[in-house]
């Protein structure tokens, strides 16, 4: 919308692959996280109203963030955003694997954590998805877009029974910290490997649109995709 793409042809494959690795590690450990704490949350509470909130909690700030979200992500440094993103979700995870080490976690810090991880989540993912298009040749961008899809469906397979499994056999605070040692992995990645910025036309610079404006570009952009399909589905 209104921006030039420098660096796609530049950026080798290579460092794509690199991330999305780290990306994966990343979207399983978050999953896998995520199922642990809510069957922890159902052992100890036996509540549907609990558990009917967390899943609240964990789904109205991606819900609510995500479109301003990918407005402030064309603004601001993609990789600044994905490593900010990932260290306050793993500074929240080590604070509650110490009170759960302590044994003093309570029902509201799971759902401070899960408040911050779907806040971070929304930018963060945003970022990527966003540099995926600049670091991807066009040519190979449904095929990665097919790859990302069968990452989601695999982990969440196979995160839930891990999930379980890891809460029978180790407490909570080694499970979140898991967490931690592969955020660590994925954030030291991202200082290494470059990833290509959006360059915005001059004229665009001299008069800046605000996120508001831009979600409206984007607003419109999207019912007017809509309603041109909706005119040749008729046809």
């Amino acid at each position: 919308m209104g921006e030039t793409i420098t660096g796609q042809n530049q950026t080798p494959m290579t460092n794509f692959l690199l991330i999305f690795t780290g990306q994966a590690f990343s979207l399983f450990r978050s999953h896998l996280v995520q199922f642990a704490l809510v069957w922890w949350l159902t052992v100890t509470s036996s509540s549907a109203s609990i558990l009917a909130l967390a899943s609240i909690i964990a789904l109205l700030p991606q819900i609510f963030l995500s479109p301003f979200a990918g407005a402030l992500v064309d603004r601001w440094n993609r990789r600044t955003v994905m490593i900010v993103a990932d260290s306050l979700i793993a500074l929240g995870v080590v604070v509650l694997a110490v009170l759960y080490a302590q044994n003093i976690a309570q029902t509201w810090h799971i759902y401070v954590l899960m408040l911050l991880r779907s806040a971070g989540g929304a930018f963060h993912w945003t970022a990527m998805q966003a540099s995926t298009t600049l670091m991807v040749p066009e040519k190979h961008l449904s095929p990665v877009a097919g790859l990302n899809q069968a990452l989601n469906g695999l982990a969440n397979i196979a995160a839930p029974p891990l999930g379980a499994l890891l809460l029978e056999m180790f407490p909570m605070q080694n499970i979140l910290a898991i967490d931690v040692g592969t955020a660590m992995l994925t954030i030291t990645s991202l200082f290494f490997i470059p990833i290509p910025q959006p360059l915005r036309p001059k004229a665009s610079e001299e008069a800046k649109p605000s996120v508001l404006a831009d979600l409206r570009e984007a607003l419109r952009y999207v019912w007017v995709g809509k309603a041109y399909s909706s005119y040749w589905s008729v046809q």
